[in-house]
């Protein structure tokens, strides 16, 4: 799901303020595709403007994005909770 690595992206670096390198480690991506999504270049914007601001999306995205920091849980953990939540 790109639109959630990217919504997961954006948060570690604007919210919790990682660096571009350290959040590609952390979702284990290239940091060009944390630019890319940090400049809206990459992924579906209608997606990550809703997982972002959506109540109900956003808070987990905050929650999780956190979790990952603190390596409390691992990203392929955290694109399944999400796809529960999507087709619930």
């Amino acid at each position: 799901m790109p639109a959630l690595r990217a919504a997961l992206a954006i948060t570690m670096v604007r919210e919790y303020g990682l660096s571009v390198y350290r959040t590609a480690k952390l979702l284990d991506i290239a940091p060009a595709a944390v630019s890319n999504y940090l400049a809206e270049r990459r992924s579906n914007k209608k997606v990550v403007r809703k997982l972002l601001e959506d109540k109900k999306y956003a808070i987990y995205v905050k929650e999780y994005s956190m979790k990952i920091i603190r390596n409390e849980i691992r990203v392929d953990e955290v694109m399944c909770f999400f796809c529960k939540l999507f087709y619930e």
